[in-house]
């Protein structure tokens, strides 16, 4: 039964669709653009591109994993991410205990 739920939601007609934004101009040359940096958002259409724009604007090209996001923009890929960043940490906070440990040990 819970299968089933989880199946008719999926193909509900009232669940939010969501498609993939479409590409416009890359922001360095301005041909069609195929590339989205996940840091800033700019669209590029190739790595020498992608190049330009990170010696342009400083832009690290790296998301920001804590920045806020409504819970109406959650998405799979959003939980997982959030998951892996939690595992993370807590794998630093692992190694932090495991290395006290080793330079506390009696030698």
């Amino acid at each position: 039964p819970v299968l089933h739920l989880w199946a008719r939601s999926r193909t509900s007609p009232a669940r939010k669709r969501t498609s993939c934004p479409t590409m416009t101009a890359c922001h360095a040359c301005s041909s069609e653009a195929k590339y989205r940096c996940p840091g800033c958002g700019t669209q590029s259409c190739s790595l020498a591109c992608v190049k330009k724009h990170k010696e342009a604007t400083q832009c690290s090209g790296k998301r920001d994993v804590t920045a806020f996001r409504a819970i109406g923009e959650f998405d799979d890929a959003s939980v997982v991410s959030d998951y892996h960043f939690l595992e993370a940490g807590l794998r630093s906070v692992d190694s932090a205990a495991r290395t006290a440990a080793t330079l506390a040990a009696p030698a």
